[in-house]
């Protein structure tokens, strides 16, 4: 395993090139069919790559899988990929998080995620509310943890069965103009 020292609660400069994913038991999510007025359990993996760092302000790409709950992972089909995004927000000194994911797909809407930097026993872990859609809306909470190449959930993430690389497949990260 990696070395995992406790970050300087105001430089957050630590961020790029980390992975984040959705741990067990974060992962049920509720999902509202708008047209049908009926509430449905999901269970929703999340993956980020922050890749980049500057300010307070942070960027990189994620991705996400749904499926109801209850149901075995998904065949790796067309209709079963996994969503990419592009990852733009600001995390202020106290550890605040606002993200904002964009979908490749230009009439997809856009996700907001809210949350904070926290420390626990384990290290760090981004603490994260989102809510996304317009027909069908999903709600969902987690504790983002960090995830390694040497950690289980690398090669096997959890309500899922893909790997962090299968998961951002295709997923290209913003450049930063100007060299900034």
């Amino acid at each position: 395993m990696t070395d995992r020292t406790e970050p300087d609660p105001e430089d957050w400069s630590w961020l790029p090139d980390t992975y984040w994913y959705v741990p067990p038991a974060s992962l049920p999510a509720l999902q509202l069919d708008t047209g049908a007025g009926t509430l449905a359990w999901v269970v929703d993996q999340t993956v980020w790559h922050v890749t980049g760092y500057r300010t307070g302000y942070v960027w990189g790409v994620a991705s996400t899988l749904l499926r109801r709950s209850g149901e075995s992972a998904p065949p790796l089909g067309p209709d079963s990929r996994p969503l990419g995004m592009t990852m733009l927000g600001s995390i202020t000194p106290e550890g605040r998080v606002h993200l904002t994911f964009i979908p490749s797909a230009p009439s997809a809407s856009a996700t907001v995620g809210l949350g904070r930097i926290i420390r626990h026993e384990g290290g760090v872990s981004f603490e994260m509310q989102m809510s996304s859609g317009s027909g069908t809306v999903t709600a969902h909470w987690a504790y983002m943890l960090q995830v390694r190449p040497d950690d289980p959930s690398w090669e096997r993430l959890p309500g899922v069965g893909m790997s962090v690389p299968e998961m951002l497949e295709g997923c290209e990260p913003p450049e930063v103009a100007g060299g900034g």
